[in-house]
């Protein structure tokens, strides 16, 4: 189980440091196999607006730049990025700043002043590759520290649990032990029921109850496919190893993550009558999500609807109901 530090924390508020925090839990049980930090150590760099971006008078590849960092006057800084221009918020490093492997200072740029660096997200040691500028969301506050707009003072834990642990495989479960161990309160969002309102249903039929004790779904209609996922979402998904891939399939992660309970968002109008919950018939098709079409086994439970097979139960669901950026009306399975 591998998650953010800063987000079971928001769970759980303990005095414990992050190293005690750690020996506390491997004490208790949930051994601590790894703690990583998000960011290398880097100091003096903040978020910056590129107010104007010009050619560099000796170099077709380079822009001299105007950058609000806060400050009383706008810094130069010539820049490489491909990605510079006018009205880019990025992270700036200051004169003095000390970066992953490098120092900054002020200097010539073929015969050009440059006080600071404009930054990638390699250049901070968030990634290990980039292609530009590290671009900023527009609520980015100029002249914060981009250590606090990114939360970068972060760790990364991976529990080794042991199979009887399930219940930490969440970070509600994982905060809940916290809270034993520690004496500190534990404090988690209330979740309200949230009564229909649509006239439509789809039955849902459970064939193998022993296989599948309980099964659940609900339309809902108007989803916004193409929203963006809140920032603050994506890094608590991604720092958990998983990658965000949109809005409706991120929040099934992060419910995932969070309270421990798989969930799954067909597209409702790629689904043909009722569901139901049944073993496969040998060799029946299934197109997956990660683009492999399998042959299924009799003792392959899946989710079915009229037309046949639409996802492998508690594994993966099939490419050909999946959600994309078209989809308004969803189906979602709690299993």
């Amino acid at each position: 189980m591998q998650f953010s530090e800063n987000w079971l924390r928001s769970l759980v508020n303990t005095d414990l440091d992050s190293q005690a925090l750690s020996h506390a839990l491997t004490m208790a049980g949930l051994e601590v196999e790894e703690m990583q930090p998000v960011a290398a150590p880097f100091s003096k760099v903040v978020v910056a607006r590129i107010i104007s971006a010009e050619k560099h008078p000796d170099a077709d590849r380079l822009q001299v730049c105007k950058v609000d960092v806060g400050l009383t006057e706008p810094l130069q800084i010539v820049c490489g990025a491909s990605n510079a221009r006018a009205g880019l918020l990025a992270p700036c490093a200051m004169v003095g700043a000390e970066l992953p492997g490098i120092s900054i200072k002020q200097a010539k740029v073929r015969g050009v002043e440059s006080f600071g660096m404009m930054c990638s997200s390699k250049e901070l040691g968030i990634s290990a590759e980039a292609t530009g500028l590290l671009e900023l969301d527009s609520n980015a506050v100029v002249g914060q520290s981009i250590r606090e707009h990114l939360d970068l003072d972060d760790n990364i834990l991976t529990l080794k649990l042991t199979p009887n642990r399930s219940d930490c495989l969440s970070l509600v479960g994982i905060a809940r032990d916290v809270a034993a161990i520690t004496g500190a309160k534990a404090s988690f969002a209330a979740i309200s029921a949230i009564p229909s309102t649509l006239k439509e249903t789809k039955n849902v039929v459970v064939n193998e109850a022993t296989s599948c004790p309980r099964y659940s779904g609900r339309l809902i209609s108007g989803v916004n496919a193409k929203a963006s996922t809140p920032t603050w979402m994506v890094k608590r998904i991604e720092r958990s190893g998983l990658r965000s891939i949109s809005a409706l399939v991120d929040v099934t992660n992060y419910v995932l993550l969070e309270l421990g309970q798989p969930m799954h968002a067909f597209d409702a109008n790629k689904l043909k009558g009722d569901i139901s919950v049944r073993f496969a018939k040998p060799n029946e098709p299934l197109s997956l999500l990660n683009d492999q079409t399998v042959a299924l086994k009799a003792d392959d439970l899946v989710i079915a609807d009229a037309n046949g097979a639409v996802a492998l139960a508690g594994i993966m669901g099939g490419k050909p109901t999946s959600v994309d950026d078209a989809t308004t009306d969803i189906f979602l399975e709690s299993a």
